[in-house]
């Protein structure tokens, strides 16, 4: 029996996912299917690639060396599948996911510009928290997302991409103008943060807790726009991108809170996890760091 196509793919989704079911959830297969095409191609070859002695998908040293030459193998009859005679492009369709403020910022521009310059490449869009997006990543239903730092697996291909500047909202009047608070006085004030599930917030937490305040016992939502809102009729103060609240505290709406010390700035990075579309990926994500702009909201 020889080495077949879908064998390869099962195999390097094993290595690219780390386990045989997040490997499943890429391909939308059964465990059971991934692992028969593991086994068959195994047997094919005479030798194991994987050390079935481990929780993790861990290859065998006959296994690290298959891979590089299966890689090769499986790009080449990528190449001969795209291969066009009319030389029109491939088409190519890419599970993104973006964390809320993206979508109110420069992912519309992106995908009109995207779709204008690359027809062929498709966008299947899931705007979530980003711990949500990074769990769907992992689990092979996402291909790239863009979400603040956080800890990713040390295989993750990450690309930082724009440092956002945040501020403390509140109604007006509620401290005095040019009135700097230090931030362990803050426990004063309900705040207002995102869910468990948002990177933006967590780090925003632990940057508190190193001041010795606790948002644990405050207002959580999910909704950038729900926590200016509250924040601006007076129910707490919120942590936001300042950039792209300005017209809102130029207007009068809100008002901006001086902190002491000033709050850090939240990175936001781009990636993926290994995959035979590296070129593709690639490429998407650097015209992604090129059009990132978290500064001017899209609809006003």
């Amino acid at each position: 029996m020889g080495v077949t196509h879908n064998q390869l793919i099962a195999m390097l989704a094993v290595v690219d996912c780390g386990t045989f079911d997040r490997a499943a959830g890429k391909l939308n297969l059964t465990q059971s299917t991934i692992t028969k095409r593991v086994q068959e191609l195994e047997a094919s070859m005479g030798f194991s690639v994987f050390d079935r002695s481990k929780r993790q998908a861990i290859l065998t040293i006959q296994g690290e060396q298959f891979v590089s030459l299966a890689r090769d193998t499986v790009a080449s009859f990528e190449n001969l599948t795209s291969f066009n005679p009319d030389k029109k492009a491939a088409f190519s369709h890419i599970r993104l996911g973006v964390t809320e403020l993206s979508s109110l910022t420069w992912l519309p521009k992106f995908l009109e510009s995207s779709f204008a310059e690359n027809p062929n490449i498709q966008f299947e869009l899931t705007i979530d928290m980003s711990r949500s997006l990074l769990g769907s990543l992992e689990d092979g239903e996402l291909d790239i997302i863009v979400v603040p730092e956080m800890p990713f697996q040390s295989n993750a291909h990450v690309q930082q991409i724009v440092g956002v500047e945040i501020a403390l909202i509140g109604k007006p009047g509620l401290v005095p103008t040019g009135r700097k608070i230090e931030v362990s006085n803050l426990r004063e004030f309900e705040i207002i943060t995102q869910g468990k599930t948002s990177g933006f917030s967590k780090s925003i937490r632990d940057w508190f807790s190193s001041y010795g305040l606790s948002t644990r016992n405050n207002v959580r939502v999910d909704s950038l726009h729900a926590m200016v809102g509250l924040a601006a009729a007076g129910r707490g103060v919120c942590i936001a991108p300042r950039d792209y609240l300005v017209p809102l505290i130029e207007s009068g709406r809100v008002a901006e809170i001086l902190t002491k010390p000033k709050l850090p700035a939240v990175n936001y990075c781009v990636m993926h996890y290994p995959t035979t579309h590296e070129q593709l990926f690639s490429r998407v994500e650097n015209d992604i760091k090129c059009a990132v702009d978290f500064s001017t909201p899209y609809f006003i």
